[in-house]
């Protein structure tokens, strides 16, 4: 009898032990499920505060490149109204993107040229190609390149007119780029610079804008 009771008295305590454990071990992995669900949800959070940024600062850029392009209008009209004939203003279409074509606006007085290209792309895949001349009076040469991309990518290439690459520039998610470089025709190395300089724009799957500018005075 009293074996019995011992018996019994054993099997209440493990059965008690056991429960505890259990429970513990229960407790523990709705702890790690917390914290794993509490990491999730400030990741999420932390990407979409990026998220934010990104649009903010594309939207400042956007605001930057309209004001660019009526400064340049302006002075393209305050020139054409003090210069000769012989200067010119022209309108081209040199690319598609998406279902809209681009228009890239030329302004020249005598030796003084100016091209800008500018697009902005919503995923899609596209390229385009074109070319700037630089005449034998130039003295001076400039080119700017700025974009932003949330995915995919866009890279512009610039050749010098005998072909050989300038500048290979691929925007992506990675950073905000912004380029710019000036050069001086030397006497002596004219032939490098004067010609058609070629251009190309690659969008991959691209999100985000880019503009290409390049100046000659």
């Amino acid at each position: 009898m009293k074996n019995n009771n011992l018996l019994k008295s054993l099997t209440f305590i493990f059965m008690l032990l056991l429960s505890g454990t259990m429970l513990m071990a229960q407790s523990k992995e709705e702890d790690e499920k917390a914290e794993q669900q509490a990491a999730m949800e400030a990741e999420m959070k932390a990407k979409k505060e990026m998220l934010e940024q990104q649009e903010q600062k594309m939207k400042q850029m956007e605001i930057i490149y309209a004001d660019q392009a009526r400064s340049a209008e302006r002075a393209a009209r305050s020139s054409s109204r003090s210069r000769s004939s012989s200067s010119a203003r022209s309108y081209r279409t040199v690319g598609v993107y998406g279902d809209e074509p681009y228009y890239v606006p030329l302004v020249s007085q005598s030796n003084q040229s100016q091209l800008t290209l500018r697009n902005s792309f919503d995923g899609n895949s596209s390229s385009s190609k074109g070319g700037f001349e630089v005449s034998e009076e130039t003295h001076n040469f400039r080119i700017m390149i700025n974009g932003k991309v949330k995915s995919g990518e866009i890279q512009i290439i610039v050749k010098y007119p005998n072909g050989k690459e300038f500048k290979n520039l691929t925007i992506n998610s990675a950073a905000e780029i912004t380029y710019s470089q000036s050069l001086t025709l030397k006497e002596g190395e004219e032939s490098k610079y004067i010609g058609t300089w070629n251009y190309e724009v690659k969008a991959t799957f691209a999100e985000g804008n880019y503009m290409l500018q390049m100046m000659t005075h």
